[in-house]
């Protein structure tokens, strides 16, 4: 489906997710999340942002799932505890003919649990953390992009607090919008969970840079989608070498 929409021409296409990615299927689980990161590799995703999900198998797990992905994984506001440097990027800029899109991740508070026996890293609030890094990135960039782990209500809070992001893609709360909301002069979108949907957004801007027009389409990937040939070998390579337990007999 992503090949078919990146067929079409004159368009610039971003690929993004906005966490909770890498764990919580057995393959998933038994790979650390390196299956999902060469299938995501395999797709042309731009970038992710960090969900709490991502962070299941701790911090050094992660850093080493990012350091292998052909993609950004993104988290403003996870910071070391010695500097307060975010431990991941806190954003990247994309560009395609000659458009900037800069792209910011922000991760949950509730991720900062994770880390309390750890000591390494701390959480600080999402609006302190984009707010931080905003001004630098639309100096970067002609589009701002927030890929958020927060939820929608989160999400909405934060587009009307803060000026200056074009588009959220959401996620956490699981939401599945055919409508996109727009709120001030940010758009907000989310496509549910598990890989069951894949969202489309299509937005064109206006002269001052401002997304207008935003229409969302939700793909259901039924089975009588096809598979990927790539992705399906990839599968069965896992499968192999992590094969299924066999239920036990009575």
């Amino acid at each position: 489906m992503i090949k078919e929409v990146r067929s079409a021409p004159d368009q610039a296409i971003l690929v993004l997710d906005a966490g909770n990615t890498l764990f919580g299927q057995r393959l998933a689980n038994e790979t650390e999340g390196r299956i999902i990161v060469e299938a995501m590799n395999a797709m042309g995703y731009d970038a992710m942002a960090v969900g709490q999900l991502d962070l299941s198998r701790g911090i050094d797990v992660l850093l080493q799932r990012a350091s292998e992905a052909q993609f950004a994984v993104l988290s403003c506001n996870i910071v070391s505890t010695k500097d307060g440097e975010p431990v991941f990027a806190p954003y990247t800029v994309v560009e395609h003919d000659g458009t900037r899109f800069g792209i910011i991740g922000v991760s949950e508070l509730e991720v900062a649990p994770m880390f309390e026996a750890d000591g390494r890293v701390q959480v600080v609030d999402p609006l302190v953390g984009v707010e931080k890094y905003l001004p630098e990135v639309q100096t970067r960039s002609d589009h701002v992009i927030l890929l958020s782990h927060l939820g929608l209500e989160a999400d909405w809070a934060l587009a009307r607090a803060v000026d200056g992001i074009d588009i959220i893609v959401g996620g956490r709360s699981r939401s599945l919008l055919s409508i996109p909301n727009v709120t001030g002069r940010t758009v907000v979108v989310q496509a549910g969970y598990d890989g069951e949907w894949l969202g489309r957004l299509d937005v064109s801007f206006d002269a001052q840079g401002r997304a207008v027009e935003p229409k969302v389409t939700i793909i259901t990937l039924t089975p009588d989608v096809a598979d990927e040939p790539a992705l399906a070998a990839l599968v069965a390579f896992y499968e192999e070498r992590f094969p299924a337990p066999t239920p036990a007999s009575d």
